[in-house]
């Protein structure tokens, strides 16, 4: 009886842990999938500004990206896009979270460049 007890205990933290596990894989999926996409636009409008004037640009508003309203504005994004440099050949942009997502001090940042590669730079 104690056993049979013991194993539905197990069973129990097994499950809630597994739903806890999946809550917070399908937050993080949400987040790159948003800070992917808003960065992949980015590229596609730097291209589009180096197809027209031959070279790229650090002024976001010369590409007429939109910003999403941040989170802390009381909006939905969570990432704040910046262009970082740009050269006739080259740029990078960035997107810093505004949200500490664990509480431990470090804020997500992810970046783009010429190539289209996206990497995160700083975990979270």
């Amino acid at each position: 009886m104690l056993m049979k007890k013991i194993l539905y205990a197990l069973a129990l933290i097994a499950i809630i842990s597994s739903v806890l596990l999946g809550v917070h894989y399908t937050k993080n999926v949400k987040l790159r999938d948003e800070v992917t996409m808003s960065l992949s636009k980015v590229h596609e409008l730097e291209m589009a500004y180096k197809a027209i004037f031959g070279h790229y640009t650090d002024n976001i508003y010369a590409i007429a990206y939109i910003q999403d309203t941040l989170v802390t504005e009381g909006g939905n994004a969570n990432y704040l896009v910046t262009l970082e440099r740009a050269t006739d050949s080259t740029f990078k942009a960035t997107a810093i979270s505004v949200i500490d997502f664990d509480g431990d001090g470090q804020f997500s940042q992810w970046q783009v460049d010429e190539t289209g590669n996206i990497i995160e730079i700083v975990e979270d």
